[in-house]
């Protein structure tokens, strides 16, 4: 059985005086030659992996998935042959009391623990092995009979270690399954604080998108605004709040601010940011995270009076606001990241693009020409929905302020019920979106529900994808005007 715990007895020369010696040239590409002998197996190969687990984070030197065996973690380890000469090892114990030089031993327990927490029970096989960066088998075979004695060759990868080799060491730790693990329930499991949460179609989850990928692993850039540019069903609330999260899991002095045009927003948005931490079995000081919502979505915000040591501002569906915000933004940045999500272009700024759809409802068109007809339509597309046994959540979007209490006396009137508008101050904490929902586009960010009805909305302006994107299940647009209806 190999022994992770490792200790030097007494040091070399070369240790002595705190100096290392030039690394040879020839072992420079075993990095390389290991990675191209996972892939070559439709194995996923990474390096410097960061495992975050409750208060817990570990940076795992290689991390290596093979869907017909398992899981393997390696150390790297950056001894040479001349810093070994004349050096022995011994099994790290209590009686010793020497530290040990390995955490093999700690890194599977914690991957160990991490997918039982995600996954509630997994069998998923881990096998752990020492990549030697520097050292040469026939190097290995040289040393002091206490290394052999001590490091199971099958398990320890050397700098001149061919394909082969390597795959037939890590195929020898794992017994093949026919059934092969699925790499989403176990690599997404260790990365579940980047994942989309689970729904009834993927319940493990489910990975993001190159797109969401790309802006997630983009290092963050003091004094610096960045767009997160596109249309609805794109996305970027999602990968927004996982940008925060990694950076606030990364380092423990990080606050942050998330702007939201309204509360609603800001309460769905801080559930799923819950719910997330949760599922990804991460712990964190909430109080490090603060949601605001300006009065109104047009007022201009001040950045000024917010904590002085908050680095990262967020302000989230940037599409009701004027030309100017990002200007105001930009002189008060100080020593802070911005980043705000857009369906808007810039050209002033740092720009990253999402353009898959990854949420998309299934539309229903109903296209009418008569010019006041609207709300008769409206009612009679919502009937059935009130004559069925099932609870409805409805929500009504219509193109003005102006429209929404004419439109509310009908609907009441007709079914005898008492049909709400959202506006910026609507809460979840005194009332839910249960029955019919009346809104104009300013205020449905973040708004998720079964059904919506578009009335009269042009279908040139962001205001249309926005509201389309509202609904889960279907959608039914009314128009007064005689067009041709695009999605």
């Amino acid at each position: 059985m190999f022994s992770s715990l490792i200790t030097r007895l007494y040091k070399t020369d070369a240790q002595k005086n705190n100096t290392v010696p030039d690394k040879p040239q020839k072992h420079k590409q075993s990095i390389n030659v290991l990675e191209h002998s996972i892939l070559d197996i439709k194995g996923t190969f990474l390096k410097d992996f960061e495992l975050f687990h409750h208060e817990t984070r570990l940076l795992i030197d290689l991390l290596i998935f093979l869907p017909h065996y398992g899981l393997y973690f390696g150390e790297k380890i950056s001894w040479t042959a001349e810093e070994l000469k004349n050096a022995k090892v011994e099994p790290f114990s209590k009686k010793n009391k020497k530290n040990s030089t390995t955490r093999l031993k700690t890194t599977e327990k914690i991957l160990h623990q991490k997918l039982e927490d995600v996954l509630s029970f997994d069998s998923t096989p881990i096998q752990r092995f020492l990549w030697m960066e520097h050292l040469c088998e026939s190097e290995f075979d040289a040393l002091h009979s206490s290394f052999q004695t001590l490091l199971s060759k099958e398990r320890v990868i050397f700098a001149d270690d061919d394909i082969q080799n390597i795959q037939e060491k890590l195929f020898s730790l794992n017994t093949y399954q026919e059934i092969p693990f699925s790499k989403l329930k176990v690599l997404g499991s260790l990365q579940a604080h980047t994942l989309l949460l689970p729904t009834l179609k993927n319940p493990f989850g489910a990975f993001l998108s190159n797109e969401q990928q790309t802006f997630l692993d983009a290092p963050i850039e003091m004094s610096t605004i960045t767009i997160l540019q596109g249309t609805a069903t794109t996305g970027k609330s999602t990968v927004l709040i996982r940008k925060v999260l990694h950076a606030l899991l990364k380092n423990s002095d990080t606050k942050a601010v998330i702007f939201t045009p309204t509360i609603l927003s800001g309460e769905i948005l801080r559930k799923e940011f819950i719910s997330l931490c949760d599922f990804a079995a991460v712990t964190l000081d909430y109080s490090r995270l603060i949601f605001l919502t300006p009065p109104t979505p047009q007022e201009t915000i001040d950045i000024n009076p917010l904590p002085k040591d908050a680095s990262i501002i967020i302000y989230d569906d940037f599409y009701p606001f004027n030309a100017t915000f990002t200007d105001q933004f930009q002189a008060n940045i100080q020593e802070r990241s911005i980043f705000i999500s857009s369906s808007l272009p810039s050209e002033n700024h740092l720009c990253y693009f999402l353009t898959e759809v990854y949420r998309a409802p299934t539309v229903k068109n109903i296209q009418l020409s008569h010019a006041k007809e609207a709300i008769v339509s409206l009612l009679t597309q919502l009937e059935p929905l009130f004559q069925s046994e099932t609870p409805i959540s409805v929500l009504v979007v219509l193109p003005s302020e102006d429209l929404l209490l004419d439109y509310k006396k009908t609907i009441d009137d007709c079914f005898r019920i008492e049909c709400q508008i959202l506006t910026s101050s609507f809460s979840l904490q005194y009332k839910n979106l249960d029955s019919v929902t009346l809104a104009t586009p300013q205020y449905i960010a973040g708004v998720c529900v079964p059904h919506c009805y578009v009335i009269n909305l042009s279908i040139d302006t962001p205001e249309y994808s926005m509201a389309l994107s509202r609904a889960s299940h279907s959608v039914t647009v009314i128009s007064e005007e005689i067009h041709s209806i695009s999605h």
